[in-house]
């Protein structure tokens, strides 16, 4: 089975490849990562998106390329600074973890 981090980065590249105005994706990491139906969880800060605040999509795995289920919240840029400043928070247990698609330089 493909690792959660693999999957990650592939669907990271996939969303972007699909809607080219997401200019950073970050992985969402919680503290059961290792469960093997622990989601794989993406914030993707897209400038063209509405303001909504937290607002998590749910996806069911899709074998054998997306082995586990995965979950999405898109934000705008002030969101995005609105949860690294703790303004916005995340869902409980959540936090920021590694970038997969930095912001345009």
């Amino acid at each position: 089975m493909l690792c959660k981090e693999k999957v990650a980065l592939a669907l990271a590249s996939a969303h972007q490849s699909m809607e080219p105005t997401i200019n950073r994706i970050i992985r969402l990491i919680s503290d059961h990562e290792d469960e093997v139906h622990e989601p794989v969880k993406l914030l993707e800060v897209n400038p063209a998106t509405s303001p909504s605040g937290i607002f998590p999509i749910a996806f069911t795995a899709d074998p054998p390329g997306v082995p586990y289920p995965s979950i999405v919240v898109e934000v705008t840029e002030d969101e995005f600074e609105q949860i690294t400043s703790g303004k916005l928070t995340l869902p409980a247990g959540w936090r920021l973890g590694e970038t997969l698609l930095p912001a345009a330089a």
